[in-house]
């Protein structure tokens, strides 16, 4: 027989919090109806934790809507909080989501509560055309923002209309724009040739997809006061809100007001949503239709195919959320052919100054960066929306997105913690959010990054990390390629092996036995698919020729592009039984950042996932070689090349290589320390299977790829196409197939 519901009152704040837990069903219902009704209290903003409700039957929700009427009748109301997603999924279908506060914590709900009761009591009042519910907003400030040609964000503009397009700025946008009207929770726009069609995007996309302003009003802040309006028979809005603002706003000085209104219309269709400005003709403003008093109104309304509910919640953003979604979104009139109404919600802005829009964006500085992007802007000022600005300084590195060192200021002037900025394509930055979540949070904590919010800007997305370590706000940050090329062999490579001993452990550490298909999981051809063409072009290595001329060592090795070419799809089905983990996918020493107290933080897991066990550690190898060693001449190049036969000859993981190398280059010796301390990694994150192959395998998709490499000389690509062929052979030496 299932447990009844408990229940249990505290108070938070003076606020009364309902701790339920259990089935919150028609027997619970009775429960709730006698405890709440017996529970006696002056607070009327009362918090319902729903964290231990694992079910909400339709008597619940009567019983809930019951305590809700009964609190409102004296000016309160309910905040519900914790709720698991399959009772707010009911909520939602029972379309009752808006018809409450809703708050993710018990503590952002008693806030809720606490702020509900500070509003002043409602007044009513009787106008010409109307009888009106007011309710003032003490402490509230707005601000009116005027909006020049610009790309942003329905976030940036907040409740706004004017003239713009969809999709950010291009080479038609101006031709295109058109009439809009902009909130946080939707965008409509009737572009100038679309046939009367009205284009929307709703909810989080509409903080992705930015509009190309071509001027804009904009209402920032809170409203004033809060207006119920109902009246027997239909009643022009603009004209009953320009009579009420002679009682809101007595004793203000301002020559403006600004509204936001939700209405019941008795027209063609039952709901509207309307946004505006109501100015003294005296006001620096364009000019637009008079109202009864003489001031003139311009502003934008949106036609609702359903009748919006008039019970929901207060403030303006949640009924918004509950009562304009894409179903019930019609499209863009003009104000004055607006239908009469019956009931509105009207929230009354009373703006203390007008000012450019631009004033209140973050200012972005970007120090030392050519190839930043516009659209970027729209990005840092979504991740930084706590800021007044924010100054970035490029950390080169990294193949397909751009990272920047950000120092922000908070809006009081503050300094905030030190952060980095990765700005790259859409899917990549969704992919490493993804793998953040996965395997950075619960596996690796302080020595990954903490994602402190991610952003979208048409093709673009970025995210803001966190890196705090035990060093605070002061931290200094450098990549480990610095440390590598500046500090002692020996301190280098404690470093490198801390990274994948201490820091990269709980992935490693962790080896899965099963099967895997490595031709086909390691293929570079997915990165660079134009593989063949580039080394035919830059090296003259002809992937028809299954042999590779290799002078360096007197002798002919097969030639890793025919292989590549050829063996690889045939071989693409073959799967073998090895270790897999936990992998970074992409690691080097340019997504390892190093503190002043040699504190590690590893970033930049858009490939990060389950993959062969020794994937990152012979993904580095090709970084020590082909990226901190130069030959600057053909006699070096052999020796390099002596030295890759070297390290090539063994046959088992467990088995160190010859030090092979007569020349003076320091970073040799380097490298030859860093190429050993991988593979014994390599053999500890397999439990010590010696079979070569998949590393072999895995060290190839990153040797060929230096062929593409821009940056690197040509006897650096001669270089890793030679230990690209002697990693072949290898391969065919240990599989008989030589």
């Amino acid at each position: 027989m299932p447990t009844p519901m408990d229940i249990a009152v505290s108070f938070g704040a003076g606020v009364p919090v309902l701790t339920l837990t259990g089935r919150f069903d028609g027997a619970a219902a009775v429960i709730f109806d006698e405890q709440t009704g017996a529970l006696e209290t002056g607070a009327v903003h009362w918090v319902i934790d729903f964290a231990g409700v694992s079910y909400l039957s339709s008597l619940g929700i009567r019983s809930l809507v019951a305590l809700e009427t009964r609190l409102k009748a004296r000016d309160g109301g309910l905040v519900l909080a914790a709720l698991a997603p399959l009772v707010r999924r009911v909520l939602e279908v029972s379309r009752l989501d808006g018809f409450w506060k809703i708050e993710p914590t018990v503590d952002q709900g008693v806030g809720k509560a606490r702020a509900a009761a500070l509003l002043a009591p409602a007044v009513e009042v009787v106008s010409s055309r109307c009888r009106a519910r007011i309710r003032r907003l003490t402490g509230a400030e707005s601000t009116l923002e005027r909006w020049t040609p610009t790309t942003l964000s329905p976030g940036d503009l907040g409740v706004s209309f004017g003239l713009g397009s969809l999709g950010g700025a291009t080479a038609g946008a101006a031709s295109a724009a058109g009439q809009f009207v902009s909130t946080p929770q939707f965008t409509a726009v009737l572009a100038a040739e679309a046939d009367g069609i009205t284009d929307f995007v709703v909810g989080e996309a509409s903080q992705i997809v930015p509009i190309n302003v071509a001027s804009a009003w904009g209402l920032s802040g809170a409203p004033a006061a809060m207006l119920e309006l109902e009246a027997a028979s239909s009643f022009p809005l603009f004209d009953a809100l320009d009579e009420l603002f002679e009682r809101v706003g007595a004793g203000s000085a301002s020559a403006v007001f600004g509204f936001a209104a939700l209405a019941q219309t008795n027209g063609t269709h039952p709901g509207m949503f309307a946004t505006g400005i109501a100015f003294d003709p005296d006001a620096p403003l364009e000019r637009g239709a008079l109202l009864p008093s003489g001031r003139h109104l311009v502003g934008g309304a949106v036609t609702l195919h359903r009748k919006p509910g008039m019970d929901a919640a207060t403030e303006l953003h949640d009924v918004l959320r509950s009562q304009t979604t894409l179903e019930s979104l019609g499209g863009i009139v003009a104000l004055s052919a607006c239908a009469p109404v019956t009931r509105a919600l009207v929230w009354l802005f009373v703006p203390r100054e007008i000012r450019s829009g631009a004033a209140k964006l973050l200012q972005v500085t970007v120090e030392g960066e050519d190839n930043w992007r516009p659209e970027w802007d729209a990005i840092i000022r979504r991740l930084y929306a706590d800021c007044r600005s924010v100054t970035l300084t490029p950390l080169h590195g990294g193949f397909m997105s751009s990272t920047f060192k950000a120092v922000a200021y908070d809006h009081d002037g503050r300094r905030t913690l030190p952060t980095v900025v990765k700005i790259g394509p859409t899917d990549v930055t969704r992919r490493e959010v993804a793998a953040n979540q996965n395997y950075v949070s619960r596996f690796i904590l302080n020595n990954g990054t903490t994602v402190l919010g991610d952003a979208e800007h048409g093709e673009w997305a970025g995210l803001r990390y966190n890196f705090l370590g035990i060093n605070g706000p002061d931290s200094r940050l450098l990549w480990l390629y610095d440390h590598y090329q500046q500090r002692p062999a020996a301190e280098v490579m404690a470093l490198l092996e801390r990274v994948f001993t201490r820091v990269l452990k709980p992935w490693y550490a962790q080896p899965k036995w099963e099967q895997v298909f490595l031709y086909r999981d390691h293929t570079p051809l997915r990165l660079f698919p134009s593989l063949f063409e580039t080394a035919e072009q830059v090296l003259g290595i002809s992937v028809d020729s299954p042999d590779f001329d290799c002078p360096e060592l007197r002798t002919t090795l097969p030639n890793p592009f025919w292989f590549l070419k050829h063996e690889y799809p045939k071989r693409a089905a073959e799967s073998r039984l090895w270790y897999t983990a936990v992998c970074h996918g992409d690691l080097n020493l340019r997504n390892i950042l190093v503190d002043e107290r040699d504190n590690l933080y590893v970033i930049d897991f858009s490939e990060t996932r389950p993959r062969n066990a020794v994937s990152d550690f012979a993904r580095m190898e090709p970084v020590l070689k082909f990226e901190m060693i130069n030959p600057e001449s053909d006699d070096e190049l052999r020796r390099l090349v002596e030295f890759e036969e070297a390290l090539m000859s063994v046959t088992a993981l467990d088995q160190t290589p010859p030090f092979r190398y007569d020349g003076a280059d320091p970073f040799v010796a380097r490298a030859y320390e860093g190429v050993t301390l991988l593979r014994r990694c390599a053999d500890r994150a397999t439990l010590f299977e010696t079979d070569l192959v998949p590393y072999w395998i895995a060290l190839l998709e990153w040797t060929y790829p230096v062929v593409y490499y821009r940056q690197l000389s040509p006897r650096l690509k001669r270089y890793a196409a030679c230990s690209a062929a002697l990693i072949c052979r290898s391969i065919r030496q240990i599989e008989g197939r030589a």
